[in-house]
């Protein structure tokens, strides 16, 4: 079983501008999925630092909080979503579902 098999949902390329603002800076998103995501950070926070931050959409920002789970040296973070509210929850979801290729219709004949 390779590690992307263990993951708890699928990650997807975010759209062009999405970002992350946190006191630390503002920062690119390489991956995205319901529980979690990459930020592109050259400088990333320690591992078990708590982060609240902005998940900026466009013009729009959902307010989210998680924990850093893994860090690349030069590279990165990944940060695991907890403690949503509804609406950071509905929020979140909805920009998720937005990413997803519409499924594929049945070939007919």
């Amino acid at each position: 079983m390779t590690p992307e098999d263990k993951r708890r949902s699928p990650r997807y390329k975010p759209k062009a501008g999405t970002h992350i603002v946190y006191v630390e800076g503002i920062a690119a998103i390489r991956d995205l999925s319901g529980h979690g995501m990459y930020v592109l950070d050259p400088e990333p926070l320690p591992e078990g630092s708590e982060i609240k931050f902005a998940l900026r959409v466009g013009t729009d920002d959902i307010k989210l909080q998680g924990i850093v789970s893994r860090t690349v040296a030069g590279e990165g973070m990944v940060i695991q979503f907890r403690d949503l509210t509804l609406v950071a929850k509905m929020r979140l979801e909805q920009h998720v579902a937005s990413l997803c290729p519409p499924p594929e219709e049945p070939k007919k004949g």
